[in-house]
């Protein structure tokens, strides 16, 4: 399983996912890795669960409690300070960027903020947005994370979760990118992936230069969307050979399917190392197969031909006895009519096409 992070939409459904958290207890944390959190929950009429935060990557339930280190680390050792025992007020998306935001409760709010693109982290602050902890200090072009700083949020593009005709018009008619799913990948943050899936339900050329999409195009690939954030209010499972989504994709086949998106997305290994040669290895495998089934065209070709030879040889004599017919008719003048009418008296002779000058016949 090549997927170690999600997308947008994906952590959308997570997100709905997590509702029934809400009004929970958060009763325990652990720093398993380096990148690696779990919190135990008590979900109101659920009891215990547990939620794996890997920022940079993913969050997800999870059935699976490895061993913590004997000694938490010092940004655990914070987290448990503030938030041990506390309630759970609300869990959002941060409009439709890849960040969790959840809202806990004890002596005072706090704000745990979870980050899942670029290097990821995880941060909390008061309801001011002054940083108390932070799981790593990080400094950006417009922003610092560190304690004692105000957090700000990343900037981020259009948020497709309430995506209109007109915006998306608007912004198909001023994108400079090659096509039509390139746009909806990165213009409005949809991957590759869920683009192309777009693009299919709504049967609009993929290779469509932006601007050239019409405004009827644009209203059914924005009712496509609305059909998909639909679809991500109860999400299940889809395991593919790369890909796990919270919905099936058309035209692809799933190698199984999971109650929840978060049981599938838990089957992952997020800390699997892999070789820098995979791809290539992957690419070199394509072409092989590729190779292969032109030889076997190429031996099908050969052996239908050779089958076609070996009938015409058998019937050698009759056959060059009726071309010298043909060829003898033309020189004495006769007409393609007569030379027709004339061959049809042979009983293997199945038709005559004067058109095309060609003669079929049954060997």
């Amino acid at each position: 399983m090549a997927k170690i992070s999600i997308s947008s939409l994906e952590l959308a459904a997570v997100v709905n996912e997590l509702q029934f958290l809400v009004g929970g207890k958060l009763t325990q944390i652990y720093h398993q890795e380096k990148k690696e959190l779990l919190f135990q929950l008590h979900a109101q009429g659920e009891g215990k669960k547990l939620l794996k935060i890997i920022p940079g990557k993913y969050l997800c339930l999870t059935k699976i409690k490895d061993d913590a280190p004997l000694k938490p680390s010092s940004f655990c050792m914070q987290l448990r300070k503030y938030l041990s025992n506390a309630t759970i007020n609300s869990i959002t998306q941060y409009e439709a960027d890849r960040v969790v935001v959840i809202e806990l409760e004890k002596s005072q709010k706090y704000i745990m903020i979870i980050e899942l693109y670029a290097k990821g982290n995880l941060v909390m602050t008061d309801l001011d947005n002054n940083i108390i902890a932070a799981l790593e200090r990080q400094t950006w072009r417009d922003r610092v994370v560190k304690v004692g700083e105000k957090y700000v949020f990343p900037s981020h593009g259009v948020n497709w979760k309430d995506i209109t005709d007109e915006k998306l018009l608007g912004l198909l008619k001023s994108s400079e990118k090659n096509n039509l799913a390139t746009s909806l990948a990165i213009e409005l943050g949809f991957g590759g992936v869920y683009s192309e899936e777009i693009c299919k339900l709504a049967s609009v050329d993929k290779s469509k230069l932006p601007g050239d999409v019409t405004e009827t195009e644009v209203k059914i690939i924005v009712k496509t969307i609305g059909e998909m954030l639909e679809k991500l209010k109860k999400p299940q499972g889809y395991l593919y050979d790369d890909q796990i989504t919270p919905f099936s994709l058309s035209e692809m086949t799933e190698k199984e399917r999971f109650d929840s998106y978060s049981a599938a997305l838990d089957t992952i290994d997020p800390f699997k190392t892999t070789s820098p040669y995979n791809n290539k290895i992957k690419t070199i495998m394509t072409m092989i197969k590729a190779q292969e089934g032109s030889i076997k065209k190429q031996e099908d070709s050969i052996t239908i031909n050779t089958k076609k030879g070996e009938t015409v040889y058998a019937q050698y004599q009759p056959l060059h006895k009726m071309l010298d017919f043909v060829k003898q008719s033309r020189n004495d003048g006769k007409e393609w009519k007569e030379i027709e009418e004339e061959l049809k008296k042979i009983k293997k002779i199945k038709k005559v096409d004067l058109k095309s000058k060609k003669i079929i016949i049954d060997l």
